[in-house]
């Protein structure tokens, strides 16, 4: 049994002593999340690189494989103990708890066991070849397991660095420099198992990765020792809590008061004899808050806690839970007094202000109320016909329905305002104004047309159920004024039109029922008349 102590053999007893180094620092310092796995994570380490050590020192085949089967040993710990650490530290580690723990070192145990029954199958190592001339190193030939076990391993190491990312972008000054020191001690060993895998000619036989933790253990010993990064947590915590301006409470599972800081005893009446009383007796305004730490998901909400003097809190809750089982509530408050009295200011501006647009929006609608109706009789003005009626014609042309117009003219008007005068002649626009109306259906349009002309437009009427509707108008206006006072009977003459049936146009529509009510009042007046269809071309 020869044994050399190589410069590499040499590196790797530096390591482990070194690692030992670490794990009491760490162990002595084990009070911050996940310092447990750290610090067992180190013992292992150290252990890794003795054993790598004595496989590099040994000159026989039989020995160097010996000890390369305990190196599975320690590689798979190490793995599964910074996977361990990592979960712990970033808060994700519950999939870990209780006996699942156990699955972790599932694939380590199955590692050691494919290597310890190596000679049986070759799976590991298919074969060894002498390294470089004058090294003391073995070539070891990777079979399928070998890459399967450095594999998981790396996934191991991957999921670690994945969990420590949040962490190291969080704010926080000592949060960010504890994981970004883990992810840079971390780096070399990626890189060490990269270039062993790759194997580049001159590292031929030289396993880099227990060597790498040489450097991993350096930048921890710095870290632990000289930085003293992972002591800022306690302290800061004391400071962060006592300085922070929203007060924060911490309440266990029975509901008694766990911590609070000066910012929390001031907002809630409290003084330090109200740690461990229970919330409900020592804070005045608990029932306005409605705290239960028993509710499983995150709340969020505005409370009132007292009225003189108005102090109004946005609270924010959040259940704590230790090993999977509720353990408490962590409740942030913010004195949101001002904030809600401006906003309370300000709502009532809103109202005004709302108020003052209703009212010009009213003022503006009955401004176009005014703009299309005509004032005396309360018909819709021409201006009004000139926008529905081209309107109505193209919906009834992607309909396929009839577009029917009604044109009206007052039989001897003129001589009314001549021997009566223009009032008695108001008083009959009015009446048939109001007749008009009534007669109309929603949807349908009663304008005055100017003069003693009225024009009905009726969408979705056919010609024949139009000239009924007119003959009504005329029988109705008939028996509303059966005579003036002047001794001239006033009726109506009636012209009917329709689309498509007497024109495609607007204009076209409103000749067309032009030229029938023509008609009505050169054959007799008072009477209704239908438009006649337009003349085949040619």
């Amino acid at each position: 049994m020869q044994w050399i102590l190589t410069p590499e053999a040499g590196a790797l007893y530096v390591t482990a002593g070194l690692s030992l180094v670490v794990f009491g620092l760490a162990w002595s310092r084990r009070s911050f999340a996940g310092g447990g796995p750290f610090a067992a994570l180190f013992l292992a380490v150290a252990g890794y690189a003795l054993v790598a050590g004595n496989e590099a020192g040994f000159v026989s085949l039989e020995w160097k494989i010996f000890w390369s089967k305990l190196e599975y040993a320690g590689s798979g710990a190490t793995a599964a103990l910074f996977l361990w650490f990592a979960a712990r530290y970033a808060g994700r580690d519950r999939w870990l708890r209780g006996t699942r723990r156990v699955l972790l070192w599932i694939p380590a145990a199955l590692a050691v066991a494919a290597v310890s029954t190596n000679e049986l199958h070759g799976w590991v190592w298919p074969s060894f070849s002498p390294g470089p001339a004058g090294s003391n190193a073995v070539i070891y030939a990777h079979g399928p397991a070998f890459y399967l076990i450095v594999g998981q391993i790396y996934a191991y190491i991957l999921v670690a660095c994945a969990y420590l990312m949040a962490p190291a972008l969080r704010p926080g000054t000592a949060r960010r420099r504890q994981a970004g020191t883990v992810l840079l001690a971390a780096l070399f060993p990626l890189v060490g198992g990269l270039l062993y895998v790759i194997a580049p000619p001159m590292l031929a036989g030289i396993n880099l990765v227990p060597i790498s933790f040489l450097l991993t253990g350096l930048v921890f010993l710095a870290s632990l020792g000289f930085l003293r990064v992972f002591d800022l947590v306690p302290v800061a915590r004391d400071r962060l809590m006592e300085q922070m301006p929203d007060a924060v409470l911490v309440l266990d599972a029975r509901g008694r008061i766990a911590d609070a800081n000066a910012a929390a005893l001031r907002l809630l009446r409290l003084d330090a004899s109200s740690l461990g009383r229970e919330a409900r007796y020592a804070v005045a305004s608990w029932d306005r808050l409605g705290l239960s730490c028993g509710k499983p998901a995150d709340r969020h909400f505005e409370a009132t806690l007292s009225q003189e003097p108005l102090v109004v809190a946005d609270v924010r809750v959040t259940p704590l839970r230790d090993r999977g089982r509720p353990s408490g509530c962590l409740v942030v408050l913010r004195d949101i007094t001002p904030r809600f009295l401006t906003e309370a200011e300000l709502r009532i501006v809103n109202d005004r202000l709302g108020a003052q647009i209703r009212r010009v929006e009213s003022l503006q609608e009955e401004l176009r109320e005014q703009a299309i109706r005509d004032g005396l009789t309360g018909l819709f003005n021409r201006r009004y016909l000139d926008e529905v009626l081209p309107r109505e014609l193209e919906r009834a042309r992607h309909s396929g329905q009839s577009v029917s117009v009604i044109m009206i003219d007052l039989d001897h008007f003129k001589v009314v305002n001549d021997r009566r005068g223009h009032r008695e002649g108001d008083r009959l626009l009015a009446r048939l104004g109001a007749l008009l109306r009534e007669r109309t259906r929603a949807g349908d349009a009663a304008c005055r047309y100017g003069g003693e002309e009225f024009l009905l437009v009726l969408p979705g009427t056919p010609t024949e159920v139009a000239a009924a509707r007119a003959e009504e108008i005329r029988e109705s206006f008939a028996n509303l004024v059966l005579e003036t006072r002047c001794g001239v009977p006033v009726t109506l003459s009636i012209g009917v039109a329709s689309f498509p049936a007497h024109a495609e146009t607007d204009d076209d529509l409103l000749q067309a029922v032009d030229r029938a009510l023509y008609e009505a009042k050169h054959t007799g007046r008072d009477a209704v008349r239908v438009a006649r269809p337009p003349a085949a071309p040619g």
